[in-house]
């Protein structure tokens, strides 16, 4: 393997992770989609899909916007696999925000591209299990991801990884499209 630098995963950010808002369920019903733990465990990439909606004043909105090419990360899990599972998020439509129990970490991308740190996380290099404490549910906390060493390859490579990769995960996709439009009409 060629050997690629290694930083602490913050000085790849564009501005500091934050933890997403507690918002009590009887609040819920309008206002603006909240992506939740439902959403970051179903969809590795998250595209505009429904839903929760939730209220949010405006300094919350600032706070907890979501943006594209935005990377999650669960702050816990009831299974030690899931704590720091990554989820990108791919679009958004309006305004987004995420829940508390998610990490958003927004990287600047003139030095690290968000695709191939989401295949990074995703992969047996990443060392986000060191990172997992242990109590009544597994989790991470973003200080601890902030200081997380990861391997910095230089940004040519990282985009040509991030775009192969990516492509064979939008095949597969639109192959598990295609054959569930197949069931779909069979059934």
């Amino acid at each position: 393997m060629v050997d690629w630098e290694e930083q602490e995963f913050e000085k790849l950010y564009k501005i500091p992770s934050r933890n997403g808002l507690s918002k009590p369920s009887k609040v819920r019903g309008s206002g603006f989609k909240m992506i939740n733990m439902g959403e970051l465990f179903a969809n590795d990439r998250i595209y505009d899909i429904p839903m929760e909606l939730v209220p949010c004043n405006e300094k919350e909105q600032e706070n907890a916007k979501v943006e594209k090419r935005d990377l999650l990360f669960a702050r816990q899990s009831l299974v030690e696999a899931g704590a720091g599972k990554c989820s990108i998020v791919m679009e958004v439509s309006d305004l987004t925000v995420f829940e508390s129990h998610i990490i958003r970490v927004r990287l600047n991308e003139e030095i690290a591209n968000p695709m191939f740190y989401y295949y990074y996380f995703k992969s047996g290099m990443s060392q986000m299990r060191s990172i997992v404490q242990h109590s009544v549910q597994a989790g991470i906390k973003a200080s601890d991801l902030a200081k997380l060493p990861v391997v910095v390859p230089p940004i040519d490579i990282q985009n040509r990884i991030a775009d192969f990769i990516s492509l064979i995960d939008t095949k597969i996709e639109t192959n598990n499209q295609i054959n569930r439009n197949l069931c779909e009409q069979a059934a």
